[in-house]
């Protein structure tokens, strides 16, 4: 039996990749390579598509924002058992997130009723949830909804939030989006961004804006 990492780990190939313990994705716990080359700027739509053509190959290929957060998490979790690998990842994190990537997760605002998070959206791997996304911006500590940030990051623990994006960025997280109903419905991708104050998680964008998106593959 193969025994299971407990350390991060850094492979400088042609190709370079971490790779990440301890992941956990919808109560499944993972292992997983993050790639140091990006994908290309494109929208979701094209986003969703390369999924569909590199998962089905067993490639690297783009996440929704559950695992978008659920890695960093897990890689800050295991930073003090393997100091330098972290170190390296947290750079890479830092420079991924300042170009602010995609993710394959959408919001759906709706003029009434619930709105709706759409993971992997146009994939075959497509999930979704009933939420609530319509409210003030703001840091996460202060937003009066919480329950918001389960159905974008899989938790809703704040400081766990901001312990994360102040490893990654020295800042703690802000909510972007739709501060009230829409008189139609509208969709919007959830994407992150780093500048120097502030970590964003943003469910604002067009789908139509192109940027690119990390690459990952879970090994384990």
């Amino acid at each position: 039996m193969t025994k299971t990492q407990s350390r991060i780990l850094y492979t400088p190939k042609s190709e370079g990749f971490f790779v990440v313990p301890g992941v956990v994705d919808r109560g499944e716990t993972g292992t997983y390579r993050v790639f140091e080359n990006m994908t290309s700027s494109m929208t979701q739509d094209q986003l969703s598509e390369l999924y569909e053509t590199k998962n089905q190959k067993g490639n690297p290929h783009p996440v929704d924002s559950v695992l978008h957060f659920a890695i960093p998490l897990a890689a800050y979790n295991l930073k003090n058992e393997s100091p330098n690998e972290a170190e390296k990842l947290r750079q890479f994190l830092r420079q991924g997130f300042r170009q602010f990537p995609n993710t394959l997760t959408r919001a759906i605002y709706n003029p009434s009723g619930k709105d709706k998070i759409v993971h992997n959206h146009g994939t075959s791997d497509e999930y979704s949830s009933d939420a609530e996304i319509v409210g003030p911006d703001g840091l996460i500590a202060k937003i009066p909804d919480k329950k918001i940030l389960e159905s974008l990051l899989g938790t809703d623990d704040i400081d766990k939030i901001n312990e994360v994006s102040n490893w990654i960025n020295g800042t703690n997280s802000y909510l972007w989006r739709l501060n009230s109903k829409p008189k139609n419905k509208e969709e919007r991708v959830i994407r992150f961004y780093a500048i120097d104050d502030r970590f964003y998680l943003i469910c604002y964008r067009s789908p139509v804006d192109e940027y690119p998106a990390f690459r990952v593959l879970r090994i384990e």
